[in-house]
């Protein structure tokens, strides 16, 4: 009795085990199969996405699917969409709606992975390849790529639409997406949760917001780890990013906002060539790097980073900026803005800054002491901005004068010479940050050998007892 009680309990710990396993369906434009394995995927998007219907049920794409109009309401419970490999793209078939919609009561939670958004385009009310307008509803979006999608509609979002609920989006790519009104890649509307991290926008354009139009009240948008290039606006301003609304949390840290621009009538510089901050509300921008973006009025240029009504209570701690307008006025000085720990009309001709395609980041080489730098600026110890290069120039005095540094180009080798009475380490850098030799616990007197590395300017950086020193020599 006591063993078919047992094999009873275990038959029903067996049972309910198979009955909340999730499903992972396949499906490619090609398939004719049943949809359980890559090898037999099913060939139809909307029938395999019915075969999504429980918690953690996974939806596999294989190559590229054409589809639009997929409401995705139905499902009020957490799955995901993404893509088998590089390959896997949803790529628009030509028509005008967009591919998903959440737009009724649902408790919906999907994250889209590994995908490509290519050329999905509508003129529906926001976003070509994605729109919620529910509070229930959760959006991820994972190491996506959005290229070329498009929004005709005054509700904007070339990319995305999101009202209410909650956007994440992490390691993403938005190149070319466009919107005939507002947000070239994405729209935040009202009462919605923003967390972006770790993305690039490149090249989206609209008339408001060319990459991200945050139109809405009650929306938390955090921006972090995140490069804005080449974006543009006509007509409004906010050439990367227009932040409206009355919204307290808001914020932008370890961010890069370089070569963007807006169009207006005039060279208004309050337009925003990179940000347009507009709302009686505070904002915090921290570490960041808004260099280089312009207001053009068909004629000319002018420098144009942050643009602002003195409504706007602005956090500026340890970053980087040219061209404030209205320009900031301090606390002390009847204002309400804090900036003292930031270059608000910096110079960084000499950095030589560049967006690199390949890297994603926009990136800049080691400067003199004493030159305006986004290396190692500020008290942090982060280089600001997105981009970390591994240089610094944060110069100890002391430490520096007990330590002397000599390039032998004859025999390749760099002779070192201290009288300290700490332990002193050596890093090694390329230009481009890239580390190729360390030494820890340097002799009084010690010689590296370099002859094995390529010739190119290096930054030798010492540390001892958490003090820094750099170096910039020509391995030739």
């Amino acid at each position: 009795m006591k063993k078919i009680t047992i094999l009873t309990y275990l038959f029903l710990i067996l049972a309910c085990f198979i009955s909340t396993a999730q499903t992972t369906v396949y499906v490619s434009a090609s398939g004719g199969g049943d949809g359980t394995s890559e090898s037999s995927p099913l060939g139809n998007f909307g029938n395999a996405l019915n075969q999504i219907t429980s918690e953690g049920d996974k939806l596999v794409i294989i190559g590229t699917i054409s589809t639009q109009g997929i409401n995705l309401t139905s499902k009020s419970f957490a799955f995901t969409i993404e893509g088998l490999d590089a390959s896997s793209t949803f790529e628009g078939d030509g028509g005008t709606s967009r591919l998903f919609t959440i737009n009724g009561a649902t408790s919906a939670d999907v994250t889209f992975k590994n995908l490509t958004f290519l050329d999905n385009n509508t003129t529906l009310a926001g976003g070509g390849v994605f729109f919620n307008n529910i509070a229930g509803a959760t959006a991820t979006f994972e190491n996506c790529t959005f290229s070329g999608n498009s929004v005709t509609n005054n509700a904007g979002g070339g990319a995305i639409y999101s009202s209410n609920g909650s956007l994440t989006i992490t390691d993403c790519v938005f190149e070319n997406n466009t919107s005939s009104d507002k947000g070239g890649a994405i729209v935040a509307g009202n009462s919605v949760n923003v967390n972006i991290s770790g993305s690039l926008f490149n090249g989206n354009s609209a008339t408001r917001g060319g990459a991200i139009a945050v139109t809405g009240n009650n929306v938390d948008f955090v921006l972090g780890t995140s490069t804005f290039v080449n974006n543009t606006v006509s007509s409004n301003g906010g050439g990367a990013l227009y932040l409206g609304g009355n919204n307290a949390n808001s914020s932008i840290t370890n961010t890069t906002i370089f070569n963007n621009s807006v169009t207006y009538t005039s060279l208004n510089q309050s337009r925003g060539g990179g940000i347009l901050i507009e709302g009686a509300r505070p904002f915090t921008i921290t570490n960041s790097l808004i260099y280089g973006n312009i207001v053009s009025d068909g004629n000319g240029t002018a420098a144009s980073d942050i643009g602002g009504p003195p409504a706007v209570e602005l956090t500026l701690n340890n970053s980087i900026t040219q061209k404030i307008e209205p320009v900031l006025v301090s606390v002390g000085d009847g204002g309400n803005d804090v900036f003292s720990t930031s270059i608000t009309d910096a110079n960084l001709s000499a950095s030589n800054l560049a967006f690199n395609a390949t890297s994603g980041y926009v990136e800049y080489n080691t400067v003199d002491e004493g030159t305006d730098s986004p290396i190692d600026f500020g008290s942090d110890g982060n280089d600001v901005g997105a981009w970390n290069s591994g240089l610094t120039l944060s110069l100890d005095e002391v430490l520096k004068s007990n330590v002397s540094i000599y390039m032998n180009t004859d025999s390749k080798t760099i002779e070192i010479n201290h009288d300290l009475d700490q332990s002193l380490s050596v890093k090694l850098f390329t230009i481009l940050g890239s580390s190729v030799m360390e030494v820890k616990n340097v002799s009084k007197t010690a010689i590296l050998n370099v002859n094995q590395l390529k010739t190119g300017v290096y930054i030798l950086v010492g540390k001892s007892s958490g003090k820094y020193f750099s170096k910039k020599l020509l391995i030739n």
